[in-house]
């Protein structure tokens, strides 16, 4: 389990590592190929377990918010739902903690039967990616559901919704990509005021700039 400079978690662990999805921005696969001495398999970025990372977690650690998923997709091809299964287990065994995931596939949530303290959640950087909003809204599961809106790439012409959204994140893109996409205040504006007007918790990330900090958390946050 590792510290980290994500605003708003405490920790990332990742028992996970490996994505399919490719995305021109993502930091996860460069931060993979660091480990090409340790472990193959992290360096070629292919989804694959380690499930040992488990045991950093404990019942009897203080209360923490831990991104679980930050190397991986929770629902991506080739993540196989015996490992997950695995990982439910563990975070069932520690209530304490606050557990947060993501996924471009929310959908794929549905199969399992989430402890109460897991958080699940769906990232989107463009208007076409807004479908996962309502794919995670529509979701029987009662866990808490946010949506990470990182890297904001344009204006998002989606209107959020209290009813399918309990949290939002919006952050810019990180990283010295030559073709980096900047986000300008008026993208940032259009979801705040839509998220004052819902109601809905925000949290800024610090890379955007904004000239003030708003930092929300949900009322089900854990201290």
């Amino acid at each position: 389990m590792n510290l980290t400079k994500i605003e708003w978690c405490d920790y990332t662990l990742n028992p996970i590592v490996g994505c399919p999805h490719n995305c021109v921005y993502c930091y996860a696969r460069n931060q993979a190929k660091r480990q090409k001495q340790r472990c193959s398999l992290c360096y070629q970025f292919v989804p694959h377990p380690h499930l040992e990372r488990l045991k950093d977690l404990s019942p009897r650690q203080k209360p923490a918010r831990i991104f679980m998923d930050s190397m991986y997709d929770w629902n991506g091809h080739g993540v196989e739902e015996e490992w997950l299964m695995r990982i439910i287990d563990r975070m069932r065994e520690c209530p304490q903690h606050t557990f947060q995931i993501l996924s471009k596939r929310p959908k794929g949530y549905e199969r399992f039967a989430f402890p109460s303290n897991v958080w699940i959640g769906t990232s989107i950087a463009t208007t076409a990616d807004s479908h996962r909003v309502s794919d995670l809204g529509n979701l029987e599961n009662r866990n808490l559901k946010f949506v990470s809106v990182e890297p904001l790439h344009e204006h998002i012409d989606f209107c959020f919704s209290k009813k399918d959204v309990n949290w939002l994140i919006i952050g810019a893109e990180t990283g010295h990509r030559k073709a980096k996409i900047l986000s300008p205040s008026e993208w940032v504006t259009s979801i705040l005021e839509n998220a004052r007007d819902e109601r809905i918790p925000i949290f800024l990330k610090g890379n955007l700039h904004w000239p003030e900090t708003i930092g929300e958390f949900p009322e089900a946050s854990r201290k």
